[in-house]
């Protein structure tokens, strides 16, 4: 698997455009997005991830830290929920990525740490987990609801790994799912389109980050 810097944001917006062209071809159902009954999902934005010296980092992820930023500042503004996961592992835990990767993420390590430029405010849910999965043994649903949520905005890394669980797990939770092309990354654009289109098709409608600022 090749690691590639596909997204260098806003030099890429014609990238964009493109990807939203090939999206909106199989996306047979797209859901109006309403602010007021949104929140946002920010996705193991962390050092593990972000951070050039790790093994896992993503070369994209840079990019795109803008646009999830700007997505923070629209929910925080209205007062719509933002809710941060992070993956680590507690000594003992079951750990089903290590034993798939061969390494992981202990919880308590500074890879384990969200990127200081996304930092929780306090009050806000931060979800530690384990697993690709940001439902799996967490609050997020019932805390989603509690908030009288019915659109949720799925960003964040990897694409095709954490960012596609959550939006399929909230798909049948029965929440209307927003994934933004220009707000998520995966190891290379391969991944990330071949993941978008499989959501695009059947879970998620694809809006761009200026598309959802533009529509609230």
């Amino acid at each position: 698997m090749q690691k590639q810097l596909y997204y260098r944001g806003e030099k890429d917006a014609g990238k964009v455009r493109s990807w939203k062209k090939k999206l909106q071809e199989v996306c047979k159902r797209r859901n109006a997005f309403h602010l007021h009954q949104a929140a946002l999902l920010v996705v193991d934005m962390q050092h593990y991830f972000l951070d050039e010296d790790s093994h896992a980092f993503v070369p994209s992820s840079p990019a795109i830290l803008p646009n999830v930023s700007r997505l923070v500042q629209l929910f925080r503004s209205a007062g719509r929920p933002v809710i941060f996961t992070y993956f680590a592992v507690k000594e003992g835990e079951e750990d089903p990525i290590g034993r798939w990767w061969g390494r992981t993420v202990y919880e308590g390590t500074p890879e384990s740490g969200i990127v200081q430029e996304l930092q929780p405010l306090a009050g806000e849910l931060v979800l530690r987990k384990p697993s690709y999965s940001s439902f799996h043994g967490t609050v997020l649903e019932e805390f989603l609801k509690s908030r009288d949520t019915r659109n949720l905005v799925v960003t964040g890394v990897l694409t095709n790994l954490c960012c596609e669980t959550a939006a399929r797990e909230a798909f049948s939770c029965g929440f209307d799912v927003f994934v933004p092309p220009d707000a998520t990354a995966a190891f290379n654009e391969e991944m990330h389109l071949g993941s978008l289109l499989n959501l695009s098709y059947g879970f998620a409608t694809p809006l761009t980050t200026d598309e959802l600022l533009h529509s609230a």
